[in-house]
């Protein structure tokens, strides 16, 4: 009996160790959770043509960076975005991109390169061309029964907390949307977007984004909590004021 509990504890360490060790979603190798400063290499690699450039927050910080390839025209045909928090690590990666005539993409293959990279979606639409892949807190990937009401299905889609210093960020013609909140139950948000041709199965574009909301709530979270402490503690010692008549 004892040899048969300790195997089942085997059993559950091993089972919840490889839901921790699941692989976290990417784009073109470059890993969300991963330092920014790592990943550039990576992202060189994703489109020789990139010209990057950094991100900036009005104030001037520095918040990630951005690669952006034309086409013969001088538009924008291929976009990536990594956005980094304080410690340097990647929180939101974004691609979009457009496809020149001749390079369309059946729809059919670029579903099965989708379930074949990131597994089968937590939510698809009837159309089959947006699809959400929801982690839970664990980062485990979620089945549709247990992902509804978790993750947001669209990059800017039902945020309830603060807005963060970037909202959309536009390319000529591409518009990759960040997220303005986070969510509480939400570990990691992957969403894609396909655009199809208007005459035919094919696509045309298509739009990828990945977010952390765990990392991004618990740090809005705690500061929410330290300015509400230093709010309350200010008017605590305010208690006591008496007019001076």
């Amino acid at each position: 009996m004892q040899f048969l509990k300790t195997t089942i504890i085997s059993s559950l360490a091993i089972a919840a160790s490889s839901v921790f060790a699941q692989p976290l979603p990417d784009i073109g190798g470059v890993k969300i959770g991963a330092l920014l400063a790592t990943q550039k290499p990576l992202m060189e690699k994703v489109n020789a043509d990139y010209k990057f450039s950094e991100i900036k927050t009005r104030e001037g910080k520095v918040v990630g960076i951005q690669g952006i390839a034309e086409n013969k025209n001088n538009n924008v045909n291929d976009h990536m975005i990594a956005l980094q928090d304080d410690s340097g690590k990647i929180w939101f990666l974004g691609r979009a991109q457009k496809y020149p005539e001749g390079d369309y993409i059946p729809k059919a293959t670029f579903l099965s390169a989708l379930k074949q990279k990131y597994g089968a979606p937590s939510e698809i639409t009837p159309d089959e061309q947006s699809l959400l892949w929801a982690y839970d807190r664990n980062y485990a990937l979620m089945p549709h029964k247990a992902s509804i009401g978790m993750c947001p299905f669209g990059a800017g889609g039902n945020v309830t907390t603060p807005r963060t210093d970037l909202s959309r960020l536009k390319g000529d013609g591409i518009n990759l949307a960040v997220p303005g909140g986070f969510e509480s139950k939400c570990g990691i948000q992957l969403n894609v977007k396909l655009n199809r041709h208007h005459a035919s199965d094919m696509i045309v574009g298509s739009a990828i984004q990945i977010v952390d909301h765990k990392v991004r709530y618990d740090v809005l979270e705690k500061k929410n909590n330290e300015e509400e402490a230093a709010r309350k503690k200010a008017l605590d010692a305010m208690k006591d004021n008496k007019p001076k008549l």
